[in-house]
């Protein structure tokens, strides 16, 4: 059992140390995408990706403040957790504002910052790029 192991370290060894070697470790990654040309998408991924957060920027690309309560009807199939947390990760972004009143009960808002309104014309191109895609599969 010990051999195997030790086998298995010299394997590990041999394939890091080796130039042919093209296994990237995640923080190997992290320096490549900053660099490369794809560091804007892995910025946006990492911001607004995911499930839920650009449904949730598309239901504030109004204009209008949202209680919690209207995000989540807009938001359908959301649980109450991942829309605290999308929320709470859009705000730290800068994306969205939150404006909590004193009040009780407990009243708040959310509605798009400056640079949540910025990704709007590219939402509305994916949803534009998604309609030509429709049709084009229903021509066929």
């Amino acid at each position: 059992m010990k051999k195997d192991k030790e086998k298995k370290k010299k394997r590990v060894k041999r394939a890091i140390s080796s130039p042919a070697s093209t296994e990237v470790s995640p923080l190997e990654e992290e320096k490549i995408q900053e660099t490369s040309s794809e560091a804007p998408l892995a910025y946006f991924l990492r911001v607004a990706g995911g499930k839920w957060k650009i449904r949730i920027l598309w239901s504030l690309r109004d204009g209008q403040t949202r209680r919690y309560g209207e995000i989540k009807s807009a938001v359908s199939g959301i649980t109450d957790m991942m829309l605290s947390q999308s929320l709470k990760e859009l705000c730290l972004d800068g994306l969205l504002y939150r404006q909590q009143y004193q009040e009780i009960p407990p009243k708040v808002e959310y509605c798009l910052t400056s640079s949540g309104k910025t990704l709007l014309p590219a939402l509305t191109a994916l949803c534009e790029w998604e309609r030509q895609m429709t049709q084009a599969a229903s021509n066929k």
